[in-house]
């Protein structure tokens, strides 16, 4: 594993918990998962790590979970609307959003479990997704590079980014179970620390 599960479920509450308080879906933001967890990546284990977007399949427990959009040909595309993001760091891939995908399709039974798999693991193309965990990833460079230049003008981006990454402490230090941020008028807020406990991992 790249990173331990203890501090992959730290960095997913961390994100979860500053989503929450600007009043944001966990379960739709995988740009910001990708994006915050990636940093928190680079700035505490000055790893190399690359948000990237695109069409995302995954056998959960024998639940089949598609991002991707299908086109006029019958084919699916991850340059869509429906699209999702993770994050490539040394040979692996790691989706920080994992937890909440119980959230994203609440009629589907998927346990909040960790995803951080090795790259040469993923499943050679989308229909060979048998056995659970199988997952398959297709990037989009130039959808999901329009998508983040419109998205990071959002000037809180940066700040969130950062609030995140100061918020972190790798396991076994201490983390803080809620930190005070300053709202856009400079009112001071508690953020609690929340998530889904963790089940396992995929």
């Amino acid at each position: 594993m790249l990173i331990k599960q203890s501090d992959y479920h730290r960095i997913y509450r961390i994100i979860n918990s500053l989503l929450i308080n600007e009043n944001a879906d966990p379960a739709t933001a995988c740009m910001y998962f990708s994006t915050f967890g990636a940093f928190i990546l680079e700035q505490h284990y000055k790893i190399k790590a690359t948000p990237k977007g695109g069409l995302a399949a995954y056998n959960l427990g024998g639940t089949l979970i598609l991002f991707a959009d299908y086109r006029e040909d019958g084919y699916v595309t991850g340059a869509g609307e429906n699209f999702h993001c993770w994050v490539e760091a040394d040979g692996w891939v790691i989706d920080f959003m994992a937890p909440a995908f119980s959230e994203t399709a609440r009629e589907l039974s998927v346990p909040p479990k960790m995803f951080q798999r090795p790259l040469s693991s993923m499943a050679s193309s989308i229909n060979n997704l048998g056995q659970s965990g199988d997952f398959f990833y297709q990037a989009e460079p130039e959808a999901t590079a329009r998508r983040f230049a419109a998205w990071h003008k959002h000037a809180m981006i940066g700040d969130m980014a950062t609030i995140a990454a100061n918020w972190f402490r790798k396991s076994p230090k201490q983390l803080l179970t809620s930190i005070s941020v300053a709202d856009q008028n400079g009112k001071l807020k508690k953020v609690p620390l929340s998530g889904n406990a963790l089940v396992g991992a995929w």
